[in-house]
């Protein structure tokens, strides 16, 4: 069940067997973003902490750096990454 507000709500199911999933998701874009230089140490979760007040917006720091598909890269010593604006997701 996707709830109401989840940056899933507007991707399609795909119907199958045995199980429906979920289609790809659009990455909206991320204006705004500014960018942050990794430190020896940092996770996702404690810059989505220290960024927007949530750990489980990490998922936010994903979007703003697409062409990255490994998450575990973003977090190199020294790398540039964009930290986009807080989307606000509703319950």
């Amino acid at each position: 069940m996707i709830f109401q507000g989840s940056r899933y709500t507007k991707t399609d199911l795909m119907a199958g067997q045995p199980r429906r999933t979920l289609g790809l998701r659009r990455i909206p874009n991320t204006p705004g973003a500014i960018e942050h230089v990794v430190m020896q140490g940092e996770r996702l979760d404690h810059l989505a902490t220290r960024f927007y007040g949530e750990a489980e917006k990490y998922w936010l720091i994903l979007d703003g750096n697409p062409a990255e598909l490994d998450p575990f890269a973003l977090l190199v010593p020294g790398r540039r990454i964009r930290i986009p604006q807080n989307r606000l997701v509703t319950r």
